[in-house]
């Protein structure tokens, strides 16, 4: 029966195809500035991300405890990183990793051969973890043996002669890694300062990467967490040991915002870059809601033709109304016919708008990849200068995802049913014999 009743529809659509084409175009204008609207937002989008760009920092996520408590919540109660609370973490789904970094609580101080002498920073974390780390190494290997360390692009900068004249003095920045036996010593501070003999051996240098890890020497946790007990005079306790920092892995950037939202639900915050991406997805989401609604609002002009046309299309076909009524038709079966006339119209239209987006996707991406290049890279010169380099998303300004286009589509043929329901109502409860007898 449905079959009939699209044939019938079909039929009637085609009697007035002047119409049908005029109906569908302000459908067709609707669809395209929806699609082409919400698409900038996705070419923008991916050239915000471009600009950051594609590291493994991106589903970094740096765990903080809550400074401010909640409301009621004793400043006591609020979760620190402890042992159990890192533990955790590791139960988040989406968590790849979660890294936790001790500091060394004491002084370090290095001489060189040269006689040069500076102080670095420890840090230790678990060899296991290191390559959850996206760390790269410059020179030596990437390992964390007992007895080794790994050294910060940076961490040597800061070196000095001590007999140099103090008002003219100046950094000199030493290699670790490529110093043979540098004269390591060890301070803590208490009631009396105490020093000691260090020794570790550099078993590779990490190459700058502008991550937490460019100004310090890199150690196995468990090597840290016993020089902490010499500098602290107290053992190690599990039950009330803190972590300095904690960094968890997602494992996408497309998991990383769950998996924030699950860290904070468990009192602590959260940073990093990350952090910063699911803001900006946020933030990019919110504009393509506002931009979808503008594209929207001619989608909503195009469903007053749709009702328009299909009310004219009621009281031409009045008498043939009431001769399918006459001999048999329900008021279900006339309700059907109009509702899918108004859902083609509506599909047409929609189809035609997909179509258009897509030649003028091409067309606008073409022409931006063609613009004339300034000395920076950019897209300078001439009157439309870029903020951005079109080469550093491919020219791709426009994205169009499958599933918008299917979404634009469906909304298409939805707001044409939407239109047509009350013409279709009205057509569905006229009355037989008052529409044999119109005119």
């Amino acid at each position: 029966m449905f079959y009939e009743l699209a044939r019938l529809a079909i039929g009637n659509l085609l009697r007035a195809r002047a119409r049908l084409a005029m109906t569908s175009g302000g459908v067709l204008v609707g669809t395209t500035a929806v699609i082409l609207l919400i698409a900038v937002t996705f070419g923008l989008q991916n050239a915000a991300e471009a600009g950051i760009g594609q590291s493994g920092s991106l589903t970094e996520i740096q765990v903080y405890p809550n400074y401010e408590p909640r409301p009621g919540q004793d400043p006591a109660d609020i979760p620190q990183l402890t042992v159990a609370n890192v533990g955790r973490l590791w139960q988040i789904p989406g968590v790849q990793a979660v890294i936790p970094v001790v500091n060394f609580r004491g002084g370090v101080e290095v001489t060189t051969a040269e006689k040069f002498t500076g102080y670095i920073s420890i840090a230790g974390v678990d060899p296991r973890l290191l390559p959850f780390l996206g760390l790269t190494i410059e020179q030596g290997q990437l390992t964390l043996n007992p007895g080794e360390a790994l050294v910060g692009a940076r961490s040597g900068d800061y070196f000095s002669d001590p007999n140099a004249d103090p008002d003219n003095w100046e950094p000199t920045p030493v290699n670790l890694y490529e110093e043979e036996n540098p004269r390591m010593k060890i301070t803590k501070w208490g009631m009396t300062v105490e020093t000691r003999r260090f020794e570790v051996e550099f078993s590779g240098q990490l190459a700058e990467s502008s991550n937490q890890f460019d100004y310090v020497v890199l150690m196995p946790i468990q090597e840290v967490i016993k020089l902490n007990e010499w500098v602290e005079d107290k053992p190690f306790d599990p039950e009330t040991f803190i972590y300095d920092q904690v960094t968890v892995r997602a494992t996408s950037r497309e998991t990383t915002n769950e998996v924030s939202d699950a860290i904070r639900e468990l009192g602590f915050q959260t940073g990093g870059m990350g952090e910063f991406l699911n803001q900006l997805n946020s933030f990019f989401t919110t504009m393509r809601l506002m931009l979808g609604g503008v594209g929207g609002i001619a989608l909503l002009v195009a469903a007053f033709g749709v009702a328009n046309t299909m009310t004219m299309a009621i009281l031409e076909r009045t008498k043939e109304i009431g001769l399918m009524k006459a001999i048999g038709a329900t008021d279900q079966e006339v309700l059907t016919v109009f509702l899918i006339e108004a859902g083609l119209v509506g599909l047409i239209g929609g189809t035609a708008g997909v179509t258009v987006s897509y030649v003028l996707q091409n067309v606008i991406n073409q022409a931006i990849m063609n613009l004339p290049r300034d000395d920076t890279g950019g897209g300078g010169g001439g009157f439309f200068p870029l903020p951005f380099d079109p080469n550093q998303i491919g020219g791709n300004l426009l994205v169009i995802p499958p599933e918008l286009a299917l979404f634009a589509l469906t909304l298409a043929t939805l707001v044409g049913i939407g239109a047509g329901l009350y013409p279709a109502f009205r057509a569905a409860k006229l009355p037989p014999v008052i529409a044999l007898k119109s005119e």
